[in-house]
C-alpha cells in the first residue's frame, strides 16, 4: 500500500476542487455547464476507532479496492494512509458518472466491505463533480 503524507493528500483534495490559491492572489475558475461534468470524485476520510488493528482494515480495504477496480465505470479508486497521524485514512475513488456509482454501491463487495470498515471507523466524504 502506498503511503502518503497528510501535505500530499491535501494537495491531491485541494487540485480536485474548482479553485486554485497562491501566496497572495486566489482565482475562482468560472463554474462549467452542468452537462460538462466528465467524473464524480468521492473523497472518503477514514478514521480507526480506538483499539482496532491497522492489519485488520487494511485486510478489508484491500478486497474492497481490488473488487471496485473491476466495477464498469471505476477510473481510480485507492485507499491511502496518512504518514502523520496513525490511524487516519482517505479512500479516493473516481467515477464515470452517477448511474454506474449507484451500481458500484449495490455491489456485493461493497454491501460487504463498507459495513465492516464503518464498524471499526468513522467516515465522512466529500463529493466533487470533475469538469472537463
Amino acid at each position: 500500500m502506498k503511503l502518503f503524507s497528510s501535505i500530499i493528500l491535501a494537495a491531491a483534495v485541494a487540485a480536485s476542487v474548482s479553485s486554485c490559491c497562491n501566496n497572495s492572489t486566489c482565482e475562482t475558475v468560472p463554474a462549467a455547464e452542468p452537462d460538462a461534468v466528465s467524473a464524480i470524485r468521492l473523497n472518503v476520510f477514514y478514521t480507526l476507532k480506538d483499539g482496532v488493528s491497522t492489519d485488520s482494515v487494511k485486510a478489508i480495504a484491500d478486497s474492497l479496492v481490488a473488487a471496485s477496480r473491476q466495477d464498469a465505470g471505476c477510473i481510480s479508486y485507492d485507499f491511502l494512509e496518512s504518514t502523520t497521524t496513525p490511524g487516519e485514512y482517505m479512500i479516493i475513488e473516481t467515477w464515470e458518472n452517477d448511474s454506474l456509482l449507484d451500481i458500484h454501491s449495490k455491489a456485493p463487495h461493497f454491501t460487504k466491505y463498507v459495513p465492516q470498515l464503518q464498524e471499526l471507523g468513522t467516515m465522512t466524504m466529500q463529493r466533487f463533480e470533475v469538469e472537463e
